[in-house]
């Protein structure tokens, strides 16, 4: 609250202007002759600097004996934006004291509203006193007090005063807020920025459940203050009781520091950390953890302790107008750290270093990647390190045609401990040309070439597992595609309707996959609807899709007035010639393709699904399922999530995998909501994996919620787990409980 009590303001304007007043007598006489209503305008402007004071009133008296002035009857100051009411206003020259009685309202340029019964200052405006303030903040907080006084010029004291964030009740406003915080004294310190409660007892519901004989929190005109932050509150089977304290330390506007320090009654002590720094021309973030910790041997506690933790920092510098530089850097001493002691959910850590230049037409990186794998296969000998990778893409600007060409051109070297080492340039040029027929067919023509220079080294022969391949090979791969679609549409009442047919006429030459270039960023291929138009429907660089092919598919579609829609695409390939370019289980093998579609069905905002599918060209089976659903109004939306993939040759470590999750939201009433959340696996380990629910108050002033979540996943360092976590959360005053969101 920026200067809640504004005893000095109200003597500001006071004294602009009766002192406007004395500089110009003939406008006090004629407001003494009482003649109607006073108005001035422009006074004090004389030598002085301030801006005008504005005034009204009904009458303006000036007794000449007793050497006072005075305003009666709606009387009103402005300036600056500064709006000053009253019933009566008087300045005694004697004594150099301004009182004011009566209604005062005081509106401060930010919003703030002061009201007070009495108020009465000295003339050098360092000095005061208020009765009965009450002040209603920008955020609609309030605070009282019997009575206020100011000292010194810096430095206001509240008697009995009473502040609360939380809205009256509107059927009974006499009854107490939900919370509110009484205390015998508050001191406003303007030097520091602090406000200071004696004797404070906090209140709920009218009762009290707290008493603090001090207590402090720096005013809301502080962006940043050192201080303790949201406790962490928590318990769980594995981890025992959880208490943390994050300690917030600012140095400087430019850079600050949180510090956390964590106990686990069954696991032992961590410390977090984090060190923010902004320059001119950047920032950096250091964060991490370390930890005094349980030792564990494929998930049996060995009783020692062992020192654990993780870094997770990253920084970015703004070079140029168009150049910038960074870094990431993300590691962690043990595989199960981050999920065991919930600090993050992630299967692969990404540590880089890289440049980048933007500019309207082009985009140029130079980068090197490093990774950590979290899962259980995963082996850190066999994770590679990418020194150096650079790309530069462009196009140029339409001509008169409106065709444009295009460049991607990249260079990698990618080294592993155990493994497969390759480098790697690519470019790939291309010219295409977008064309729209005045009967509404829309036209796509494109001819790209993609030349490979490559050289690897113990590279695993597919054809033979027990032979290594090196050395230096090439490929250039040619490819001209030819994309026509014709939308129909039409209105019947308020509906318009959609049929699209889309034909896509792909060339290229046949086997264009040798094997002795390494596969390093095509491996996972998913073909679906999204990429069956696609040149190239694998996601990088060392797979292409070669071969003749034409592409097809029908879009559906039905679009209402009133925003609800429904569309449904169906399509399918046709290769010329069968090979092997795409391996068993992708759906492409063959020379017609696994049928593809998606169907999406929004009639309105309170329903929405999306469900992708893949269906085999033969039996018309189902070998790829993925649903999405959320229905229902805000009161309560329920979510649906189900996913089943088949096994992929190039990711067997997957598997087959079937998953099921979901849950709802349920806004009981105005305040009160409720969720829960499931996640389950099918198939053959088909079993619970997580179990969540939450339950929480929000209201204008108070957040109270309690959250309950029980893991299954059995892994190194991590077992099946029950734990609750509690939140609650006093507006403007602080928090207490888990620093994560509830919803």
């Amino acid at each position: 609250m920026a200067d809640p009590v504004s005893p000095c303001r109200i003597a500001f304007f006071f004294m602009l202007f009766l002192g406007a007043l004395l500089l110009t007598p003939w406008t006090g006489h004629a407001q003494q002759q009482g003649q109607g209503q006073g108005r001035g305008q422009g006074l004090g402007q004389g030598e002085s600097q301030e801006p005008p004071v504005l005034f009204t009133a009904d009458t303006l008296d000036y007794d000449d004996k007793l050497m006072t002035v005075t305003a009666r009857g709606n009387v009103e100051l402005s300036q600056n934006d500064r709006v000053l009411r009253a019933d009566l206003v008087t300045y005694n020259q004697k004594t150099d004291q301004v009182t004011a009685t009566g209604n005062i309202v005081l509106v401060e340029p930010s919003g703030e509203v002061v009201f007070a019964d009495y108020v009465e200052l000295t003339g050098d405006l360092r000095d005061g006193f208020i009765d009965q303030l009450r002040v209603l903040l920008t955020d609609n907080s309030r605070l009282a007090a019997n009575s206020a006084r100011r000292i010194g010029g810096t430095r206001k004291e509240m008697n009995q005063a009473v502040y609360s964030p939380c809205d009256l009740c509107a059927k009974d406003p006499t009854r107490p807020p939900l919370w509110q915080l009484k205390a015998r004294k508050v001191v406003h310190d303007e030097e520091t920025k602090d406000l200071v409660y004696e004797d404070a007892v906090m209140e709920i519901a009218g009762f009290p459940v707290a008493y603090m004989p001090y207590f402090s929190h720096p005013d809301p005109t502080v962006d940043r203050r050192s201080g303790v932050l949201v406790p962490r509150l928590g318990f769980s089977d594995d981890l025992g009781a959880v208490f943390g304290l994050p300690y917030y330390y600012t140095f400087s506007p430019q850079n600050d520091m949180t510090l956390e320090p964590i106990y686990m009654s069954e696991e032992g002590e961590m410390l977090l950390g984090e060190y923010r720094h902004r320059f001119y021309f950047g920032e950096v973030t250091l964060a991490g953890s370390i930890g005094y910790l349980d030792e564990r041997e494929v998930g049996r506690e060995t009783g020692d302790k062992v020192a654990k933790g993780h870094i997770d920092s990253e920084g970015i510098f703004h070079l140029t107008d168009r150049w910038r530089a960074g870094f990431d850097v993300e590691r962690v001493s043990d595989r199960t750290y981050l999920k065991r002691y919930r600090l993050d959910s992630r299967d692969v850590l990404t540590s880089r270093v890289y440049a980048e230049r933007f500019a309207p037409m082009a985009y140029t990186s130079v980068a090197s990647y490093s990774f950590q794998g979290l899962r259980s296969f995963d082996v850190d000998e066999q994770m590679p390190l990418v020194a150096p990778y650079a790309q530069h893409r462009m196009r140029t600007a339409p001509d008169p045609n409106g065709s444009y060409f295009t460049l991607d051109a990249t260079a990698l070297s990618l080294t592993r401990e155990i493994g497969a080492d390759s480098r790697r340039i690519s470019f790939l040029s291309g010219w295409h040309l977008p064309y729209y027929a005045p009967s509404g067919e829309i036209y796509s023509l494109s001819a790209t070439v993609q030349t490979d220079l490559y050289s690897v080294d113990d590279l695993v022969d597919p054809s033979n597992p027990n032979r290594d391949l090196s050395g230096e090979t090439g490929r250039v791969f040619p490819q001209v595609s030819l994309g026509w679609r014709y939308p129909f549409v039409r209105d019947v009442g308020s509906v318009r309707q959609l049929v699209e047919p889309i034909v896509n006429f792909v060339a290229s030459p046949n086997g264009s996959n040798p094997d002795d270039i390494a596969n390093e960023d095509s491996q996972a291929l998913i073909f679906d609807a999204t990429n069956l138009f696609r040149s190239n429907r694998y996601s990088g660089t060392d797979r292409v899709s070669s071969g003749t092919r034409v592409d097809y598919g029908m879009n559906f579609g039905l679009y209402g007035d009133g925003g609800g829609q429904s569309s449904l695409f169906l399509g399918q390939s046709y290769r010329l010639r069968e090979d092997s370019t795409y391996d068993r289980g992708t759906g492409l093998e063959d020379n017609f393709s696994d049928y593809v579609g998606r169907l999406q069905i929004s009639p309105s905002r309170y329903f929405d699904l999306v469900y992708r599918f893949r269906l085999d060209h033969e039996s018309l089976d189902i070998t790829r399922n993925e649903l999405s659903l959320y229905g229902g109004p805000q009161r309560f939306r329920v979510n649906l999530n189900y996913v089943k993939l088949p096994e992929q040759p190039e990711t067997p470590e997957f598997g087959q995998r079937e998953e099921i999750s979901g849950g709802f939201v349920s806004q009981i009433d105005r305040n009160w909501r409720f969720g829960t959340r499931l996640v389950r696996e099918m198939g053959d380990d088909a079993g619970m994996r997580e179990v969540q629910a939450t339950l929480a108050y929000a209201d204008e002033c108070l957040l109270i919620g309690v959250s309950y979540r029980k893991t299954f996943t059995n892994d190194v360092g991590l077992e099946p787990d029950n734990s609750i976590f509690f939140r609650i959360e006093f507006k403007n005053l602080g928090a207490i409980g888990s620093n994560q969101s509830l919803f």
